[in-house]
């Protein structure tokens, strides 16, 4: 194994089980300081306590069990498997760090959904009309990623 492909693994897997460690850390305060009611941070920001047996933003939470639980359990495992080939091949750390993000944030994620049914979202932004369904820091982390992501591509002057 080349002093290359260490550096990839190590920089995938410690950003990786930050991510885990952060998101599961935070939710458990979560669960323990918001079960008996929401905390608001900022005019906009709350901290509230929710059960989300979907997906993103809730869809498919009220799906049948035969076609929901499939899809909530092998996609956080097919999106650790694409993220980890793509730091094999990626051409900077940074992109290995976002793939580690994104690949964290779906493991933390999946480790709710398989242990408690559904996963703790505790974020909850909202001001006047306009809010935002609640997330956690796993979903915060995909997203913050693929941001990044994007914009490197937009922004890197390469076609």
């Amino acid at each position: 194994m080349g002093r290359t492909i260490r550096k990839v693994l190590l920089t995938y897997a410690l950003t990786n089980f930050t991510v885990i460690l952060v998101d599961l850390f935070t939710k458990n305060l979560a669960q323990t300081y918001l079960s008996k009611g929401e905390l608001t941070v900022l005019p906009f920001l709350h901290l509230v306590l929710i059960y989300n047996k979907g997906v993103a933003f809730g869809f498919l939470s009220n799906a049948p069990d035969f076609v929901r639980l499939p899809v909530l359990l092998l996609t956080p495992v097919l999106a650790l498997v694409v993220t980890f080939v793509y730091s094999l091949r990626a051409k900077s750390s940074f992109e290995v760090v976002l793939m580690g993000m994104i690949g964290g944030g779906a493991m933390g994620n999946l480790y709710d959904r398989a242990l408690l049914g559904s996963v703790r979202d505790f974020i909850y932004l909202s001001y006047g009309p306009f809010s935002w369904p609640a997330f956690n820091l796993a979903d915060a982390s995909i997203s913050l990623a693929v941001v990044l992501f994007l914009a490197k591509g937009l922004f890197s002057g390469k076609k």
